[in-house]
């Protein structure tokens, strides 16, 4: 393997960006796989993150980046760039911003105009690096031939910073902190600790870090994880459905943040995908079925091909939320249930498989003229233990999460879909004290199959501290609905719709 560090790459403003190239052996050009972050290029991986027992062991493995000795073995050469303003990258940092986007299209050109490269460049990564593949893709540079977006995000505000209008300080916080200032090389550009609590809306602040995905058209291999509830797998199941791209591919699996990427499985289809579309192998991505999934029992799985996601003959049903119970009854008679609350099914008789997205449709009225509702969705085995699902750091967490605003319950009709709400997050819209309002709480997909005897729980918990860096807990920004009033039956009547699938 043949190295170049710390080559300067100009770009359209005149500064550069920092890259190492690893190239193959010999002096045959190869196709590019690019990637580009603000986490060091240079930080060997034990130096500064988690679960290096996980991934290979060598001296070139950077977090979340190809492995460059697997790839270049394999007829491609690598590179990985730091992002402006931060490792030996100069200038401003313009963290996801248009200039970020533009400095990795610039990139990806100077790569493909080298002698050593065939002129074909791919994007692939992990997180931040498959969102920067998803920002790069929607600039359309000419000689980006594929994405392979590993557990990333296209939608800023929503996914990113303000879930369901509730601002990500835990994720923020510890983030910053641990990844963006050992790397920032001054102190010119914005500290979203700083700047995102000023944006609680979703104005042009969000909108300019957020992927056109009308204009995504290159070929993607998009990888979501259901465990990734907090920030990546809603980005990459809606960048996979909305996304231009005639060629795309959705594999959903589980496991921590970082192993499933460098699974052999899962190096096996990135090599397939990148043979198709950098080595010009029409064959390679034959048999490959659009959509790959693997449908949770408990903490095992049992992988399902399908043609679209939601998957093709899902039926939407209504889980009914009566004084305790959750149940395909709806309750004859109206009642007032306190905020916090949980709600339980009776045991199934037959196994019942739930995977797609998940609605809550909440009639709520409170004192004040604002909350925040935290939904979770729980596994419980036949002793009403919870069976939680693989976190990103491999420990336990819920099975479906979603949140809501009071004020942020307004939805476009024209995006939004029975299990998909959709919410401007534009402006906010008092609650009128005392008055049942209902609130449409997305809930990020999910596969939950209960076995005979299990039973499935909805719990509305008042914050989410135990969750630790996945906590919406700002000490100025919370609306705790503690001693809410939910409706339940009647006119009123709350439900949770699910996705059933048949057996």
């Amino acid at each position: 393997m043949q190295i170049d560090r710390d080559v300067a790459v100009p770009t359209r403003d005149g500064s550069t960006i920092a890259v190492d190239v690893f190239r193959p052996d010999g002096d045959e050009p190869a196709p590019v796989i690019a990637s580009i972050s603000p986490y060091g290029k240079d930080v060997h991986w034990p130096e500064r993150y988690p679960l290096y027992e996980v991934v290979p062991h060598n001296d070139h493995m950077v977090w979340e980046t190809p492995d460059p000795e697997w790839w270049t073995a394999r007829g491609y050469a690598l590179l990985r760039a730091d992002t402006r303003g931060t490792g030996k990258s100069p200038g401003r940092l313009d963290l996801y911003g248009p200039q970020d986007a533009e400095d990795f299209y610039d990139v990806v050109e100077w790569a493909a105009e080298q002698p050593w490269s065939t002129g074909k460049v791919a994007s692939s990564g992990i997180s931040w690096l498959a969102m920067m593949g998803w920002r790069v893709a929607a600039l359309q540079p000419p000689h980006l031939a594929a994405v392979i977006a590993w557990e990333g995000s296209t939608d800023f505000y929503r996914e990113c910073a303000y879930q369901g209008g509730l601002y990500t300080h835990g994720f923020m916080e510890f983030w910053w902190a641990r990844q963006i200032e050992p790397q920032r090389t001054g102190r010119d550009g914005d500290d979203w600790r700083e700047v995102l609590p000023r944006h609680p809306l979703l104005d042009d602040y969000h909108r300019a870090r957020t992927t056109d995905l009308d204009r995504v058209t290159v070929p993607v291999l998009s990888a979501a994880n259901w465990g990734a509830l907090h920030l990546h797998l809603r980005g990459n199941i809606e960048g996979w459905r909305r996304a231009a791209s005639a060629d795309k591919w959705l594999v959903v699996h589980t496991g921590t943040h970082i192993d499933p990427y460098y699974a052999d499985w899962a190096l096996e289809l990135q090599l397939r995908f990148l043979d198709r579309y950098l080595k010009d192998q029409p064959g390679r991505m034959d048999g490959v079925a659009p959509v790959q999934m693997a449908v949770r029992h408990g903490r095992d799985v049992v992988w399902r091909e399908a043609t679209d996601f939601p998957l093709p003959g899902t039926a939407w049903r209504e889980l009914h939320l009566g004084e305790k119970d959750l149940d395909w009854t709806a309750p004859g008679a109206a009642a007032e249930v306190t905020y916090p609350a949980t709600f339980d099914t009776a045991p199934v008789e037959e196994t019942l498989e739930l995977t797609g997205p998940v609605a809550l449709r909440l009639w709520v009225s409170a004192d004040g003229d604002d909350l925040d509702v935290l939904a979770r969705v729980q596994h419980l085995d036949v002793d009403g233990n919870p069976i939680p699902g693989v976190g990103p750091q491999g420990g336990p967490v819920p099975m479906a999460m979603g949140w809501l605003r009071a004020s942020h319950r307004e939805t476009d009709p024209e995006r939004s879909e029975p299990a998909r709400p959709w919410h401007p997050h534009d402006r906010e819209v008092p609650l009128t004290p005392g008055e049942p309002t209902l609130l449409e709480v997305e809930i990020w997909p999910t596969s939950i199959t209960l076995a005979p005897g299990e039973r499935l729980r909805l719990e509305l918990v008042t914050d989410d501290g135990d969750l630790e860096m996945m906590a919406h807990d700002h000490p100025t920004l919370r609306r705790p609905a503690t001693g809410a009033t939910i409706h339940v039956g009647g006119e009123h009547a709350s439900h949770l719709l699910v996705p059933v699938v048949p057996a």
